[in-house]
């Protein structure tokens, strides 16, 4: 009888590893073969560790980024001329060329923020920063960086600009809603910097935790299984999100409001531009915080902070906008709002 039912148990494990093995095949070949990819090698743009912000561009030059479907046809390809960073007082940023005017020199209008601003998947010539700079002829910085946060934004911006004179620097901040979820610590793609609320200031807090995922890799029989790998993180992204904290809201108000103060008080100005779609993909978990976002966007207008909703310059639900199964503004979207701010602001000085 014990015999028997060992047999059982060996039998019934070894079909439902079968079974999960067959699962794992068709996941590999069906699904995870139909992802879209970046090609590597040569001189395809890459990222470093860095030890404040979690990470940065790996190097300077002029650096290709082509993403490619499963079936090897071009989504984008697209060159970035990345600038090593020369100011000698605060840690060095590579960061993307903007428009320079040789007359001038110094940029005068400084962006901020994540590929929205940098332009991934666009040529540099057709990036926000470039556009705005060549309509009106006025040197621009582009700070932005792919799946950056506002708590990058804010690091950056305190350590280069809120000590010192910005006369008649423009700082614009082109966000997205996904910045705050990026800052709570969602993402293991978006490490960096954190902030703790103090009364009515943020205090750096050390970087943020890393995500624990020994419950995906335990429960895939130590990865062996990526379909349940990919599953488990899936819902624990899910869960975390909804966890979200409305501190971390707040800590979103405080640092667009402390940008705006001290670009003022150093002499500059700043302006927040507001990319204003929740939904960039099924199931965004933006969509659960889209109320709380929008009330602490009105305190900051009651705050007499500059705000400019994409939505008004454009239509952010239109597909024409952005690059074709990917989901990046392309350089129709630049221009358009580029346009726009070259007619509605004023950039005289």
């Amino acid at each position: 009888m014990r015999k028997k039912r060992g047999n059982n148990v060996i039998l019934i494990c070894s079909s439902s590893f079968l079974f999960l093995s067959l699962v794992e095949i068709a996941y590999r070949n069906l699904f995870r073969a139909r992802e879209d990819y970046f090609e590597k090698g040569g001189n395809a743009i890459f990222f470093r560790p860095d030890s404040l912000l979690g990470n940065q561009i790996g190097k300077a030059g002029v650096l290709s980024s082509a993403k490619l479907t499963y079936a090897g046809n071009t989504i984008y390809r697209a060159n970035y001329t990345i600038i090593a960073d020369s100011n000698e007082n605060s840690f060095g940023f590579n960061h993307r060329a903007g428009y320079l005017n040789p007359d001038v020199g110094r940029a005068k209008i400084i962006f901020l923020g994540c590929s929205f601003a940098f332009g991934q998947g666009v040529n540099d010539s057709e990036t926000l920063p470039y556009r705005l700079g060549a309509l009106k002829n006025i040197s621009t910085l582009n700070l932005g960086c792919m799946g950056y946060g506002i708590h990058h934004v804010y690091e950056i911006f305190k350590d280069k600009y809120a000590n010192k004179r910005n006369e008649n620097d423009v700082f614009i901040y082109v966000m997205i809603p996904d910045h705050v979820l990026r800052a709570s610590g969602l993402y293991d793609w978006s490490a960096g910097p954190s902030f703790k609320l103090v009364g009515d200031s943020l205090v750096y807090a050390g970087s943020l935790p890393v995500i624990d995922d020994k419950v995906a890799y335990y429960s895939s029989l130590f990865g062996c299984f990526t379909f349940i790998k990919d599953m488990v993180i899936n819902l624990e992204i899910k869960e975390r999100a909804k966890r979200v904290s409305a501190e971390e809201y707040e800590k979103a108000y405080l640092v667009v409001r402390k940008m705006s103060q001290y670009s003022k008080v150093t002499g500059g100005n700043f302006l927040l531009l507001f990319w204003d779609k929740y939904n960039f993909s099924a199931n965004d978990p933006n969509m659960y915080y889209r109320q709380k976002l929008e009330d602490e966007t009105d305190k900051l207008r009651k705050d007499s902070v500059n705000i400019i909703r994409v939505s008004d310059i454009l239509d952010i639900n239109d597909p024409k906008y952005y690059i074709p199964s990917d989901g990046h503004p392309n350089a129709v979207a630049y221009d358009t709002i580029a346009k726009y701010l070259a007619k509605h602001l004023n950039f005289s000085h």
